[in-house]
């Protein structure tokens, strides 16, 4: 009998690509500072999860690989839209005057600006667009900690005192840690690293707690304690100390990230699993968005201008307004745009990611088949928001009549008649 693919880390990789995606876009900050915790961690401790040490033995095969999945496609994309920068102003997806939440905005390159933006781009993976292309820092990260792995591994492997591969990991580890720990500290850079290389070693740090934790996973017992521990580390810290992986950090912010992000990575692991047992549509789907998670990390942010026009539209706002960033601020929660934006930023990037391959790789699209999988997407999105608004209704339903079943018995207690 043939195997079935085991899917559970893609459908990982899929919630925290979502998760993200919802950071972005959440009317509510207490989700935010929730769903911050996990979203990029847990791309960094798949990657070691999956780290394979046959490559130690062939690393340039391993670098070209790395560099043909990550830089390629972040030089591709990056110059894309530094191409198209000057563009969206004159369509009103950029302005001059409305900017992020935090009173920034962006201005059309100059010939010098964009030349300077050009160079960074090749030689340094920075100098991209700092509204769409926000979360490019991603591909550096992965890329440089990937190799910043492989050489320590290599390393270790010279090292006649390390005995296993087990003892290598920890050596990574703690080399890692004590390195953010030192940079935090001394408020130090990584000479040459957009950004001064914190999310770089943050990266490296979680690469080695994926490893370990592949390691140590079949003698490791994990079950519904297991799951009820993560949920007592994960939620006092979203909701009294939220913290993410910001391009810069204090000592606090680093040293409480590692649990949380940890934890929230065994629930998405433990849901995942669980998804990953019914081969359906719906199991398909996360496994085919978590694969390519990358596009949607890259695009998201692009694909919400779409449901910005709509927004506009609806509240009969200024045109200008779709130039806010990331999603057009008023409305109410109740409208659910947040959840167009959610969606949109999803699907929007794999569809046209797919109408590409098609287009370059001189395939027949075929509409139907992928008419069939929007269709079932949104008859299960749809499925669950309905059952969502009938636990809702029901909710409420057995307030309101157990209320008044409660007032009519008070009043008959009280009633004169009685006495």
């Amino acid at each position: 009998m043939m195997k079935t693919r085991d899917n559970s880390f893609s459908i990982l990789k899929a919630f925290a690509v979502v998760l993200l995606v919802l950071l972005s876009c959440t009317p509510w900050a207490v989700v935010a500072d929730f769903v911050g915790m996990v979203a990029m961690p847990a791309f960094f401790l798949c990657v070691g999860y999956f780290f394979n040490t046959d490559h130690v033995g062939h690393p340039a095969e391993y670098v070209e690989r790395r560099v043909r999945q990550l830089y390629f496609p972040f030089l591709k994309w990056a110059i894309a839209l530094l191409v198209l920068h000057n563009a969206w102003f004159s369509i009103g997806l950029l302005s001059e005057t409305i900017g992020n939440a935090q009173g920034m905005v962006l201005h059309p390159y100059t010939w010098h600006e964009f030349s300077q933006r050009l160079w960074s781009i090749v030689f340094n993976m920075s100098g991209y667009d700092e509204f769409f292309a926000q979360t490019f820092w991603v591909f550096r990260a992965l890329l440089l900690a990937n190799i910043g792995f492989l050489v320590l591994f290599i390393l270790g492997r010279k090292i006649s005192r390390f005995e296993n591969d087990k003892e290598i990991g920890w050596a990574i580890f703690t080399i890692s840690f004590l390195a953010v720990l030192w940079q935090v500290l001394g408020g130090l850079v990584v000479t040459g690293v957009a950004g001064g290389g914190y999310r770089e070693l943050l990266a490296l740090f979680f690469i080695s707690c994926g490893f370990l934790f592949r390691q140590y996973r079949q003698s490791i017992e994990i079950d519904w304690r297991t799951y009820l521990l993560c949920l007592c580390v994960w939620i006092p810290f979203g909701w009294f100390y939220p913290v993410g992986m910001e391009a810069q950090s204090d000592i606090l912010h680093f040293i409480a990230l590692p649990l949380p992000a940890i934890a929230g990575f065994l629930l998405l692991l433990g849901l995942s699993e669980i998804v990953s047992r019914y081969q359906n549509t719906a199991s398909r789907l996360l496994a085919y968005v978590g694969d390519n998670y990358l596009c949607v990390t890259a695009f998201h942010l692009l694909a919400f201008k779409f449901v910005s026009m709509l927004k506009v539209g609806i509240y009969g706002l200024s045109w200008e307004q779709v130039a806010a960033h990331p999603v057009v601020g008023g409305g109410y929660w109740w409208d659910f745009l947040w959840l167009l934006y959610l969606i949109a930023g999803v699907v929007l990037p794999l569809l046209v990611r797919q109408v590409y391959l098609n287009l370059t790789e001189g395939r027949r699209w075929s509409f139907g088949k992928w008419g069939d999988m929007v269709f079932d997407l949104l008859l299960l999105i749809g499925a669950t928001l309905l059952k969502l608004l009938k636990a809702i209704a029901l909710g409420l339903y057995n307030f309101i009549l157990n209320f008044f079943r409660a007032l009519g018995e008070f009043l008959k207690a009280s009633s004169p008649k009685d006495e």
